[in-house]
């Protein structure tokens, strides 16, 4: 009888795990507290079940999503953080110093672009995340991961593009309810984020009710 790779398994998630103690690294620049500040597993978890639910809502536009695909994809896309960290657009070296609060929150509320060199350098640190992860799965479920993980890095797919979307809804939501508890935080950029970011019509739906549903900033 063949003796099923459990410690395997069990050695990936655990190092998974890290992603519950990881802090969005952008809120702690904006000033949300350590305290206050959600973990990367917060983010992905809410993002997958925004994701998957919107997937389910009449499409506005475009052919039908495939709903488990999406969910597949949402749960996978920040695996690679777990070793990689949560590097922002910006260099964290061009943030202005906190004794300067006026150039801090003009610098962090301007919506930032990765450059082609942090771009290149965030993919090979989670490309190599990710077979370091990996190696622990046995290999069918490994070609799995690996290639969702592809193909929600790519974006190229439907359901991958829906779920950058719903990445940044989240992410625009967030932003949204930590103004609730401070307004005074530099968060002007996560709402140019999705404005200026094309979408399809019901992210963009999404986002509009996200400007008008009333949120609270208490965790």
């Amino acid at each position: 009888m063949t003796a099923i790779p459990t410690a395997g398994l069990v050695r990936f998630v655990h190092r998974i795990g890290r992603l519950k103690f990881l802090p969005r690294t952008g809120w702690l620049h904006c000033g949300v507290p350590p305290a206050e500040t959600e973990s990367v597993a917060d983010h992905a978890f809410r993002t997958a079940l925004l994701a998957w639910l919107a997937a389910g809502l009449e499409r506005t536009d475009g052919p039908p999503l495939d709903r488990d695909r999406v969910l597949k994809l949402a749960l996978v896309h920040d695996l690679a953080e777990a070793l990689a960290g949560d590097p922002t657009p910006y260099d964290p070296a061009d943030v202005p110093a906190a004794t300067d609060p006026v150039a801090r929150a003009a610098f962090l509320n301007r919506r930032h672009v990765r450059s082609d060199d942090r771009r290149a350098a965030k993919h090979a640190a989670e490309r190599a995340a990710m077979t370091d992860l990996l190696a622990d799965l046995p290999a069918p479920l490994a070609l799995e991961v690996r290639t969702l993980w592809e193909e929600a890095e790519a974006a190229e797919s439907p359901e991958a593009r829906f779920v950058k979307g719903s990445d940044r809804l989240e992410r625009y939501l967030q932003s949204r309810e930590y103004l609730a508890t401070d307004p005074d935080r530099p968060m002007d950029s996560f709402a140019a984020d999705v404005a200026e970011t094309p979408s399809d019509g019901t992210l963009d739906a999404l986002r509009d009710a996200i400007r008008t549903v009333e949120v609270r900033g208490e965790r």
